[in-house]
């Protein structure tokens, strides 16, 4: 099984991020766009998973969650990977994604490393809406986009499953983060 560990949006965020794509495609940028039922935030790929690695893969998502606190993503900022003059990938992101943030995605990390999982760069708070296959001639068209908070309260599982077209996406596991400091 295909699976990774990210955070699951709230209903504002997903249409603000649904909105964007909107944007981006009423501009003529052409893409693939993602469905809305699919965007999320990833925070750690993990690609395939045994069967028997299941129990100690969700153990790690319960035991950091259960070690974190509810914290704030700011979405402030329309981009694109590697970068907006050639994207890959259309994004909306975060400026600052904030040291809770920050600290999750090490922490979680780090305890699937010692599952023998292994991430080639660090989590980077943002969205896939769009890829766009073989580089764009186009520069991303520049958006404004309203600051816009997202609260965080538990980390999810997910599988990615074959569908019909492309991939979709089942929670496995959800698990609480522990209550926002005073």
């Amino acid at each position: 099984m295909r699976l990774f560990a990210g955070i699951e949006l709230d209903e504002a965020t997903r249409a603000m991020c649904v909105d964007v794509a909107n944007r981006l495609q009423h501009a003529a940028f052409e893409a693939k766009y993602e469905a809305a039922e699919k965007l999320h935030v990833t925070l750690a790929f993990l690609g395939n998973v045994r069967e028997d690695q299941l129990a100690a893969v969700e153990d790690v998502l319960s035991d950091v969650a259960g070690a974190t606190q509810e914290f704030d993503l700011a979405w402030d900022r329309v981009g694109a990977f590697p970068n907006e003059r050639r994207p890959r990938i259309a994004y909306v992101g975060s400026r600052e994604q904030g040291a809770a943030y920050r600290s999750l995605s090490q922490r979680l990390r780090e305890a699937y490393r010692a599952l023998s999982f292994d991430f080639k760069e660090d989590a980077v708070a943002h969205v896939t809406i769009a890829r766009i296959k073989g580089g764009s001639a186009r520069a991303l068209p520049l958006l404004d986009l309203s600051p816009h908070v997202m609260h965080v309260r538990e980390l999810v599982l997910f599988e990615s499953l074959p569908g019909e077209r492309t991939t979709r996406y089942e929670i496995r596991q959800r698990a609480s983060v522990g209550p926002r400091l005073a």
